[in-house]
């Protein structure tokens, strides 16, 4: 079924080939596109031609004038968009040189089942690797989390502790190496500390995913090596109705019989006000394998939002608060956690958002923007708290307003959280108050900016990690420019900044205190009042991330080279820990001397677009001197036949901490810095033909540790996908092939991971304000394993999974 990655190049070179024989006339399409009820001209209109880089705009007349000058066929389709109307497509025959269309009708557009924004501030800079998801796209991939949906693109993992714990792995790259964002804003959550915790985002209240690389990403933030995955929201201020508008979604999925659903409504009113409110909702039962059911892999989540907007001539003023609860767990674990570990989520968000149309030299565009976002969550293995209770008592100190609560949410202190945590037996929580101030100018190719955040973190329970302080601030820029002489564009970014971290009191005279000086025995060292010496101290890091690039077309070609600089501070679970973590099954230690992360990377990129056929290539290297890793110290093999009575087969070993997890013991986890080099291709090859299109898709990464001289862990294994798509009407229909290859490639205590052949199915059907989506995962239920999976020796990945999802806008 797949071709060999040589076989396919040349087949792509052939094709080339084959396309050479350009006609060398010059044609000219004019009309004038207006408004179908009014008859208005419409101004700023953008006219392509589909698969061709050649495009215009209207003027203020409604006028617009297209020159090509090389085609490679006669029929060609014309495409006409623009905001708040409908996309219209022309097909054109190029017998004549000029081609006179005459006036164009669009419709003005609904809020169906896509957006309709308004006051976009996006950067129209892409790089061949970018990704944009949204659409029949998003419907086609849509899953229960956002690792799960991008599984199907190109070097992409999923890190995992089940379902419902997966998150995304760029190119190898985890954690704080690539940027999360929602809206363009960090989500606030604890998802890329540790494997365990989720990120605070439902699937069905996105609206597109972006993948950005280069030197955009660093518009994000400063540790944006691997790319930045942004997700746009529905509910979002940019979006502007004329009337009441509802859009509902249900569905439902079989591998873990979850059911979910949300509500989003448009309330315009007074002309200039709208109020939007969101409501969402998702129950999930234990995850299904082809051998059976992983137990303790269930979850709940509740989404509430509700924001109001003013709009003006230029710009808006937005406020919104969002309330965010889940519960879920953790399969058990062998030997270590028999019954599981049980997680509680709550998050609060309060966001300002101020936008405004400028005209300030090459700047057309301000936002101001505050986010305040308030983390909460509880990991305890004996199932002591009622998430009912636990999510409903939080909403009524909320509704009631008490004094108490309120006073010290304003207060910015932890107060209340500890309050709130009162007579509820846990073994460890987790919390982390954001507070993020953003102001920035933009205009077409150029962005400028200034960031400050303010973070506390607040351990409780068995958890020695101090509570601290973060301050972080920082400057960035974007540019973009055309040198016409020799047909290039370039492009830079920097962001430069300072980052603090300010650790409170810690228990270093604790016995079981591990962040203290010690001889070469392992023993404490004492100072002259015979107490430990503490290793934890204020930490104080500069940073300066950058990159160029280059961008050059040549009829059909596109040439894309950027190099970047990336510096990143620790964690202050990297710099501070010293607790267990109980639902990854470690207890981890940081090191306070850590210094901060530096990688540099290199991506060239060549892409081929036509009308019939269209292909990429391309390849980056990452190199760091200085690469963060949060490993295992030992690790202590388990006969199957050891009873919890006998004695422990590593009894003694100095790379478990004894009387920790709920057997007593737990693997001991360190910070550690080493060098690294992580290198690899995308290739990707499209035919369109008719209602027919194929799209072939083959991904690799290698990772190094050089100081180990070992791979680097959890690297996900070459990928190949094969999708055939078929138009018909209202129907689209998709088969997907995916196989993943071996991976024998082993980090430090890694095991192998055999390949697997999946094949999927994907029917959608849209009509009108209606959208209906039937997908079919591993159809013949196949038994397979991720590489990147904590529990790949527990279960298997999920087994034939039939996913239902249902939209309608009323």
């Amino acid at each position: 079924m797949f071709i060999q990655p040589m076989k396919a190049y040349k087949h792509f070179v052939t094709l080339l080939v084959l396309q050479g024989a350009l006609f060398s006339l010059t044609y000219n399409i004019s009309g004038v596109v207006l408004d179908s009820k009014t008859k208005n001209p419409i101004t700023d209109a953008n006219i392509s031609l589909n698969y061709y880089d050649v495009g215009t705009v209207s003027n203020q007349d409604g006028n617009f004038n297209l020159i090509i000058n090389k085609v490679t066929f006669k029929n060609v389709e014309l495409s006409i968009k623009v905001i708040g109307y409908e996309k219209k497509n022309i097909s054109i025959n190029l017998s004549d040189n000029i081609v006179v269309l005459g006036d164009i009708f669009l419709t003005a557009k609904n809020i169906e089942l896509e957006s309709v924004k308004i006051h976009s501030h996006t950067t129209e800079s892409v790089q061949i690797s970018d990704e944009v998801i949204s659409g029949l796209k998003l419907s086609q991939n849509i899953k229960g989390n956002l690792a799960t949906t991008l599984s199907n693109q190109a070097n992409i993992g999923i890190n995992s502790l089940g379902i419902v714990t997966s998150k995304p792995s760029l190119r190898g790259l985890s954690g704080d190496r690539f940027l999360l964002t929602k809206n363009g804003d960090e989500t606030g959550d604890l998802s890329q500390s540790s494997i365990d915790h989720v990120i605070t985002l439902d699937m069905t209240e996105v609206d597109q995913i972006e993948i950005i690389r280069g030197p955009r990403s660093l518009l994000y933030g400063p540790n944006a090596i691997g790319g930045v995955i942004n997700t746009s929201l529905i509910g979002s201020p940019e979006v502007r109705v004329e009337k009441f508008t509802s859009k509902l979604l249900i569905g439902k999925e079989s591998v873990n019989n979850s059911r979910y659903g949300n509500l989003m409504l448009y309330i315009p009113f007074f002309k200039r006000y709208q109020i939007n409110l969101f409501i969402n909702d998702r129950q999930t039962e234990n995850q299904t394998s082809p051998i059976g059911e992983l137990e303790n892999t269930q979850s709940n989540v509740q989404n509430y939002k509700l924001g109001a907007t003013y709009y003006s001539n230029n710009g808006y003023f937005n406020v919104m608060k969002e309330l965010f609860f889940m519960d879920y767990g953790i399969p058990p674990y062998p030997k270590a956690h028999e019954t599981g570990v049980d997680i509680y989520l709550i998050q609060e968000s309060n966001k300002i958002n101020f936008h405004r149309d400028i005209s300030v030299r090459s700047f057309n565009q301000l936002d101001i923007k505050y986010n305040r976002i308030v983390y909460l969550h509880t990991e305890d293995v004996n199932k002591n708290i009622n998430y009912d209770n636990f999510s409903k008592l939080y909403l009524k100190k909320y509704i009631n307003g008490e004094k108490k609560y309120i006073r010290d949410y304003l207060a910015l202190n932890y107060n209340y959280i500890e309050d709130f945590l009162d007579d509820r037996p846990i073994h460890i929580g987790l919390s982390k108050i954001t507070n993020n101030y953003k102001i920035e100018l933009s205009g077409k190719n150029i962005v400028y900016g200034f960031e400050y955040s303010q973070r506390q973190f607040f351990p409780f329970g068995f958890y020695l990690t101090p509570r601290t302080n973060e301050e972080q601030i920082s400057f960035y820029g974007f540019n973009e420019w055309e040198i016409k002489k020799i047909d290039i564009d370039l492009l830079s970014s920097f962001r430069v900044g300072s980052f603090r971290i300010n650790p409170g009191n810690y228990n270093f005279n604790n016995g079981n205190s591990n962040l203290v000086l010690k001889d070469e025995d392992g023993n404490n060292v004492e100072d002259e009042s015979g107490n430990s010496i503490s290793l934890v101290q204020d930490r104080d890091f500069k940073s300066m991330s950058f990159s160029f690039g280059i961008r050059k077309e040549i009829d059909k070609l596109e040439l894309n080279s950027w190099f970047m600089h990336t510096m990143r501070p620790p964690r202050v679970e990297e710099l501070y820990s010293d607790g267990p973590h109980l639902a990854s099954y470690g207890f981890e230690v940081g090191n306070p001397s850590l210094d901060a992360e530096k990688i540099f990377g290199i991506e060239n990129a060549i892409s081929y677009r036509s009308e019939l056929l269209n292909s990429s290539l391309v390849v980056f290297y990452n190199y760091s001197p200085y690469f963060f890793e949060m490993t295992k110290d030992g690790n202590c093999e388990i006969p199957d036949d050891w009873q919890t009575y006998q004695q422990h087969p590593c009894a003694g070993a100095d790379f478990i901490e004894w009387g920790s997890g709920g057997l007593g013991w737990l693997h001991i986890y360190s910070s550690k810095g080493n060098e690294a080099v992580m290198k690899g291709f995308e290739f990707d090859l499209e035919y369109y033909f008719n209602e027919f299109y194929l799209d072939y898709n083959l991904s690799f990464v290698r990772g190094d540790n050089i100081t180990s001289l070992k791979p680097l862990s959890y690297i996900n294994p070459m990928k190949q996908l094969l999708t055939l798509n078929l138009d018909k009407e209202y129907f689209n229909f998709q088969f997907r092939f995916m196989k993943t290859h071996p991976q024998n490639r082993l980090g430090e205590f890694e095991s192998e991971t055999p390949g697997s052949f999946l094949t999927d199915i994907v029917v959608n059907y849209s009509y009108d304000r209606h959208n209906i989506t039937f997908q079919l995962n591993n159809i013949f239920d196949k038994i397979y394993y991720n590489h990147l999976s904590r529990i790949k020796s527990i279960a298997p990945e999920a087994g034939r999974n039939l996913n239902i999802l249902y939209k309608i806008t009323i």
